[in-house]
């Protein structure tokens, strides 16, 4: 193994033994040592690699996110914008069951744009790029005459706001409804909305 592959397997070694460490722990009340027992290296290696704890964080912010994209925009070579967004609704949905990790650490990245510009910057930035995804497959659909016209990034908001609050009500009580049954009737209701 070659010196830049073994320093990015540690990388990615350290990052996600910090998303098990904000898993268990939350945001804030995880050290660095944590970490590195959880990854199973020295808090040195650590600080070879990361600045420092906010360095860190910022690393495993991005690397969720990007992950959470690349989720979202793979493999869909439908051409169909109906199709298309059937799809991205199902997957941005799915990403709370699935990868419910990820998006209890979102949570916590959350708590803290109001102390830390730098990671309200971050999430704003990955939202930004949902929305503009989701907001170019609705687009295509107006082009098309296959949805309403009207303000694409808008309608993108209006479905991402609808996910992530079905997604958050879920995780707060996961009895308290169906997931499917609601992402299906989220996804209907959408569609009813934007088809001509």
């Amino acid at each position: 193994m070659s010196r830049s592959d073994l320093a990015s397997e540690r990388k990615t070694q350290i990052i996600n033994a910090t998303i098990e460490c904000i898993t268990r722990y939350g945001y804030s009340n995880f050290s660095m040592q944590d970490v590195a027992r959880v990854a199973d290296v020295s808090k040195g290696i650590i600080h070879y690699y990361f600045l420092n704890k906010e360095d860190l964080m910022m690393t495993v912010l991005d690397y969720v996110s990007v992950d959470i994209e690349n989720l979202l925009l793979a493999g869909d070579l439908n051409t169909d914008p109906i199709a298309k967004l059937s799809n991205v609704i199902w997957m941005c949905s799915s990403i709370v069951q699935n990868k419910r990790e990820y998006y209890r650490i979102n949570m916590d990245f959350w708590t803290q744009i109001d102390q830390k510009e730098k990671v309200r910057q971050e999430i704003a930035s990955h939202y930004s790029k949902f929305r503009a995804a989701i907001a170019g497959i609705i687009q295509q659909g107006i082009n098309q005459d296959l949805f309403r016209k009207g303000d694409a990034l808008q309608y993108a908001t209006i479905i991402i706001a609808l996910i992530d609050g079905i997604s958050l009500q879920w995780l707060f009580d996961e009895g308290v409804f169906n997931y499917d049954e609601i992402i299906k009737n989220t996804e209907e209701a959408v569609m009813s909305f934007l088809k001509k």
